[in-house]
């Protein structure tokens, strides 16, 4: 799976994501969304960046929702 670094994400989204040493997608898509949203900083907003990340690319099948 792609580097985080690749793929056209926020500035916000990339700090938060270097905050938590996520990497790339596969890192991200390990957890639950429920567990993600847990992460400290990680928001809402964070979440629908992702999705629409994921679903622009047809990958949003890869979004994990339950645990």
């Amino acid at each position: 799976m792609q580097p985080l670094s690749k793929a056209d994400f926020s500035d916000a989204f990339m700090e938060l994501a270097a905050a938590h040493d996520f990497r790339s997608l596969a890192d991200m898509l390990n957890w639950p969304t429920g567990v993600l949203l847990m992460h400290n900083g990680f928001t809402y907003h964070h979440y629908q960046e992702l999705r629409g990340f994921l679903k622009k690319n047809e990958l949003l099948h890869l979004l994990r929702t339950q645990v």
